[in-house]
């Protein structure tokens, strides 16, 4: 008899405004079992943001006692803010045999893949970099020149899809849900996996 299929980490990359964050929300309403990485982050909370939900919101004092103590599995500095994935929530998911959500950039995603071989890749590819644009405009949150620079940095960012193990470009986010969902179930499911648990 199969014992329960081993931890798994799904890292889930796109860049600003490419629908990661709304992909790993749907998967979790849709997946009760699944938890969720809430990172930290020094940057301010945004006013339909939630502590604790959307990010864990720090000073970058606090920040940087979790780096110096060995609180966090990967951070990188975006944006000009830190950001960083804690470990709690991984070792709990590892322990428990669960599926874990990763929301999170490209930096971060090579650093998972490194320290957790539980870990598979998923980049989002916005359908057109002006599709991007419109949706980062479309949010109304941000100013030109941060718009320009999440822009720039989303360029450098999509060449990173050679390093991950799967790519899915996001036209209709329906289908893009479904088809990150069949991956999971695959990954779930693999022999390898399985072997190794």
């Amino acid at each position: 008899m199969f014992e329960k299929p081993p931890g798994l980490l799904v890292v889930i990359s796109s860049p600003s405004g490419g629908g990661k964050t709304t992909i790993c929300r749907s998967l979790l309403q849709g997946h009760s079992e699944y938890l969720y990485s809430v990172s930290l982050t020094t940057r301010p909370r945004r006013p339909s943001e939630v502590t604790g939900k959307d990010y864990i919101f720090v000073s970058e004092k606090e920040f940087r006692d979790r780096v110096a103590r060995g609180g966090l599995a990967e951070w990188a500095k975006v944006y000009g803010y830190l950001y960083g994935t804690p470990k709690g929530r991984i070792e709990k998911a590892i322990k428990e045999r669960r599926v874990i959500l990763l929301d999170i950039d490209v930096q971060g995603a090579m650093r998972i893949r490194e320290k957790y071989h539980q870990s598979v890749l998923i980049f989002i590819f916005p359908p057109s970099l002006q599709v991007l644009e419109a949706r980062l405009r479309g949010r109304f949150t941000e100013k030109e020149e941060t718009i320009e620079r999440r822009l720039s940095i989303a360029r450098k960012e999509m060449g990173y899809w050679e390093r991950y193990d799967y790519v899915v470009i996001n036209e209709d986010v329906k289908e893009t849900i479904a088809s990150v969902e069949a991956i999971i179930k695959a990954e779930v499911s693999r022999v390898e996996r399985l072997k190794r648990g």
